[in-house]
C-alpha cells in the first residue's frame, strides 16, 4: 500500500506543506529538515502517483532550462536530437524543457543565460559548464536557491549537482593515445588540436593522452597543442600550419570537432601518405570521414542517448523523486572505425 504526504509529514514530525515543498524540490526548507525527509521518502519506498501529479502540473508545469554550447558543434546538433526526443516524451506530464544556446563560450553570456532562465522560475538546470569563477558561483547560487543542477559532457568538480551524465574523458583520451599506438608502432610527431580549454572533457581528454603517451616506449612525440574552439576553418589553419612546419609529420589528434578542416589541409598540402587522424564524437561529419577513409578511429560517447538523459535524468529526480544511487552517470566509451559503419 503506498504512502501519502500526510503519513510522510507525520513521520518527519513537519507538516504536509513542507513535505510538498520537499517533494517537488522548492526552496523554503531548512537544510535538516530538507534531508530528514528526504531519508524518510528513500526509507518507505514513496513514488508519486504520476498520473494524478501529471493533472497538476499541467495547469503549473515544472520548467527546466537546458543550456548547450555553440551549435556549430556538430555534437550538440546530435545532443539537441536525443533532448527533443525525450522533451516529447514527458511533455504529457507537466515537464517543460527550456533549450537556450550559447554562441560563444564567454562566461558573460553564459551568466546572462542563467539569469533568464532563473527568472523564469525553473526549477532544474543542466549545462555543460565554462570553467569560470564567475560562472560556477552563480552556478552554485541557483543551487541554494533550490533549483537542481545537472552537468554534462564536462564535469566540474566545484559545482555541487546531483548528477553529471557524460563519459570518462581522461579514460577516452588514454584509448584513443592506445590507438595512436598501434597505428605508429614505429613513432613520430603527432600534432595535437584541442577544441576548447575552458571545458573541461577537452583538457581531460588531451591529459589521458599525453599521461599514456608518456608511460609507454613508443618514439610518439606532441610536436604542440593548439585550441580551434571546434571550428573547422581553425583546425585547417592549425593542420596547415603543422604539416607546413614538420613535412615529417605522422599523425593528428583532436579532442573534438574540426576533422574535416584537417582533411581539407591536407589536400591543400598536397600530402599523398596516409597520415592517422584520431577524433572524438561520432557525428555525421566524422561518419563521413571514416568512410572516406580520411580518419581512422572515433572515440564515440552516444550523443543522441547523452541528450536523451539529460531530460530523462532531471525527469526521475524532479517528478519521479528518484534520488540517484551515484552522482555519474557514465556514458560507455565506443571505439568506430570505419569496419563498424560501412
Amino acid at each position: 500500500m503506498s504512502v501519502t504526504i500526510n503519513e510522510i509529514a507525520k513521520l518527519a514530525n513537519v507538516s504536509r506543506a513542507t513535505v510538498d515543498k520537499v517533494i517537488h524540490n522548492r526552496p523554503g526548507v531548512k537544510k535538516e529538515t530538507r534531508e530528514r525527509v528526504q531519508d524518510i521518502l528513500k526509507n518507505v519506498d514513496y513514488h508519486p502517483n504520476l498520473v494524478g501529479k501529471a493533472l497538476v502540473l499541467s495547469k503549473n508545469p515544472v520548467k527546466v532550462g537546458i543550456i548547450l554550447t555553440p551549435d556549430y558543434n556538430p555534437f550538440i546538433q546530435v545532443l539537441l536530437s536525443g533532448i527533443k526526443k525525450a522533451q516529447n516524451e514527458f511533455a504529457s506530464f507537466g515537464f517543460e524543457v527550456i533549450v537556450r544556446m550559447l554562441t560563444t563560450l564567454e562566461p558573460a553570456e553564459l551568466i546572462g543565460i542563467l539569469i533568464e532562465l532563473e527568472n523564469m522560475n525553473i526549477s532544474g538546470l543542466a549545462l555543460i559548464p565554462i570553467d569560470s569563477k564567475e560562472v560556477i558561483r552563480k552556478i552554485n547560487q541557483m543551487k541554494e536557491n533550490g533549483i537542481s543542477i545537472l552537468t554534462f559532457n564536462s564535469p566540474l568538480e566545484e559545482i555541487h549537482g546531483f548528477r553529471y551524465v557524460g563519459q570518462d574523458h581522461v579514460k577516452a583520451g588514454s584509448v584513443a593515445a592506445g590507438l595512436m599506438e598501434k597505428l605508429l608502432p614505429k613513432g613520430g610527431k603527432i600534432g595535437v588540436i584541442i577544441s576548447s580549454k575552458t571545458l573541461s572533457c577537452h583538457p581531460d581528454r588531451l591529459r589521458g593522452f599525453q599521461t599514456r603517451l608518456a608511460e609507454k616506449d613508443n618514439s610518439l612525440v606532441i610536436i604542440d597543442v593548439k585550441e580551434n574552439q571546434d571550428k573547422r576553418e581553425e583546425a585547417f589553419r592549425i593542420a596547415l600550419g603543422y604539416l607546413n612546419k614538420y613535412p615529417d609529420l605522422s599523425g593528428f589528434y583532436l579532442s573534438g570537432s574540426g576533422s574535416d578542416g584537417v582533411r581539407n589541409a591536407l589536400s591543400v598540402a598536397n600530402v599523398k601518405r596516409h597520415i592517422p587522424i584520431i577524433s572524438h564524437d561520432l557525428v555525421p561529419e566524422t561518419e563521413a570521414l571514416l568512410k572516406e577513409g580520411v580518419l581512422d578511429f572515433v572515440i564515440s560517447q552516444d550523443a543522441k542517448q547523452q541528450g536523451y538523459q539529460i531530460v530523462r535524468q532531471l525527469f526521475d529526480y524532479l517528478i519521479k523523486m528518484q534520488i540517484p544511487k551515484s552522482y555519474y552517470y557514465e556514458i560507455p566509451i565506443e571505439i568506430i572505425s570505419r569496419e563498424i559503419i560501412l
